[in-house]
C-alpha cells in the first residue's frame, strides 16, 4: 500500500464519521503513517508508548481510542481534530501479532462559555478547553 494524502483520506472515509478502527496491512511503515496525520492535524500526543499507556490519558485526552485494542496497544499517537479523535501506531491483534493500526472516535467539544459583553474574556484558557491540550511539563531549572 502506498502511503499518500489520498489513500490516508480513503482510508478514513471506510472509518466513517463515528467510532471504528481497522488493522492496516504488516508490510505498511507506522512512522510513515504517523507522519502523514501529522502533516494533516499537527502535533501529536502520544497515548501508548512500548505498551505503556500515559497515566495522564483520559477522555478528554483520547482514552476512546484505546478502547477497542483493551490491553493490546504497543504504540498509539493521536490528534483532536474538531469533534473526532485521530489515533495510529502498532497494536496486537487477537492473536498476538503487531500490525500498523487507524482508529478514529467521537470527542466531546466543550461548548464555549458565554460571556457577557462587558467581562473580560480569556481566550487562551478558552482555547485550552476546545482542544484539550496543556502546556507541556517545565523543565526544572539547571544548576
Amino acid at each position: 500500500m502506498e502511503l499518500t494524502q489520498a489513500a490516508l483520506s480513503e482510508l478514513l472515509a471506510l472509518l466513517g464519521p463515528g467510532d471504528g478502527y481497522m488493522y492496516l496491512p504488516g508490510d505498511l511503515d507506522p512512522h510513515a503513517l504517523t507522519d502523514l496525520l501529522g502533516g494533516r492535524y499537527g502535533a501529536r500526543r502520544t497515548l501508548v508508548l512500548h505498551g505503556f499507556t500515559d497515566p495522564a490519558v483520559d477522555e478528554s485526552k483520547g482514552a476512546a481510542l484505546l478502547a477497542p485494542f483493551e490491553d493490546r496497544a504497543v504504540t498509539i499517537r493521536a490528534w483532536a481534530h474538531g469533534d473526532q479523535w485521530v489515533g495510529t501506531g502498532t497494536a496486537r491483534d487477537v492473536e498476538g501479532i503487531e500490525r500498523p493500526v487507524l482508529v478514529v472516535a467521537h470527542r466531546e467539544v466543550p461548548e464555549p462559555v458565554a460571556v457577557a459583553p462587558e467581562e473580560g474574556v480569556d481566550w487562551m484558557e478558552r482555547l485550552r478547553q476546545i482542544t484539550g491540550w496543556a502546556q507541556p511539563a517545565q523543565r526544572p531549572d539547571v544548576d
